[in-house]
């Protein structure tokens, strides 16, 4: 989910030059449940979302933040009749903080998203091994690997605990062990099946049912020299027939616990699964649908999501 930055009221002088417009709304909920909300909105007509806050390394995150959403080809005053509903299916899934007000729509005008965002995503550090860089940095460790990642709509930057918490149990296994074969089920930007491959894994797979995510994850290859290291496919799960020493899914819990006969069919035997995406308070609910197929590990936690 990518992350703009604040507005501020010049970018709104009609003297500037003629723009975009979008309508926002903004809605105040559990940090935990915020890309859950993303997506809700997104299926329901947003062109994309925004936490308003930014994140001090250090520093503890809010529980409840200002998740904006961004629409366009409806008016102020079409959107703010809809949101009434959205408030309220959003209240009964849990994703509106208590005691939030009803959201309210404002016109704004763009201010440079397009270039602006290249400002806010910067080299990053993860984990002992990874140094995750845009196409634009020319930043690098000689003792980390540098994956770079192109920001697009895709999900997955290495921002989100979720991918950074498989991206260090990634670098775990690898360096207790040699995969033959990977396998990435919703790779988004691709940052993990490149990241398996980078690594050492021999052939790596990565799925997706998203045209934009695929397209994304193919320029991100490319970006690394992998153009012909990783193999990106539409295949339904179901389809797919060979086994997989290392498969990873950073999806979220719902979809996980309706994967699980795939993905254990899947993985070949003394093969390891990697699943995120997963709520704390989720994991032991994804967990039985693995049972007794597979044993469990290790649970990792990291602001409130469970990698595992």
């Amino acid at each position: 989910m990518s992350r703009k930055p604040r507005l501020s009221a010049g970018l709104k002088n009609p003297a500037t030059r003629k723009a975009d417009r979008f309508v926002k709304a903004a809605f105040r909920v559990p940090l935990a449940m915020a890309d859950e909300a993303a997506g809700f909105l997104v299926a329901r007509g947003a062109l994309g979302c925004a936490i308003a806050q930014s994140f001090k390394p250090g520093v503890k995150p809010p529980k409840v933040v200002s998740l904006e959403a961004f629409f366009t080809g409806v008016t102020e005053s079409q959107l703010a009749g809809q949101l009434t509903g959205l408030a309220r299916a959003m209240r009964s899934a849990g994703m509106l903080a208590g005691g939030a007000r009803r959201p309210r729509a404002s016109t704004i005008v763009d201010p440079g998203w397009a270039t602006l965002w290249m400002k806010r995503f910067k080299p990053l550090l993860i984990g002992r091994r990874f140094l995750i860089v845009p196409p634009w940095s020319s930043e690098r460790e000689t003792m980390r690997i540098s994956v770079i990642v192109k920001p697009a709509r895709a999900f997955g930057t290495g921002h989100h605990a979720t991918t950074a918490g498989v991206l260090r149990a990634l670098e775990r296994l690898f360096a207790e062990r040699r995969f033959r074969s990977a396998l990435d089920v919703g790779t988004g930007s691709g940052i993990l099946a490149i990241a398996m491959k980078l690594l050492g894994a021999q052939t790596v797979s990565a799925i997706d049912s998203d045209p934009e995510a695929l397209e994304n994850a193919r320029e991100n290859a490319k970006l690394n020299q992998l153009e012909a290291g990783v193999e990106f496919s539409s295949a339904p799960l179901n389809a797919i027939r060979r086994r997989y020493d290392l498969i990873v899914a950073n999806i979220l819990a719902p979809t996980l616990i309706e994967m699980a006969p795939a993905l254990t069919r899947l993985l070949a035997r003394d093969g390891c699964l990697i699943l995120s995406a997963i709520l704390a308070r989720e994991a032991d609910e994804v967990l039985p649908s693995y049972r007794p197929s597979l044993g469990c590990f290790s649970i990792g936690r990291d602001h409130g999501w469970a990698p595992w």
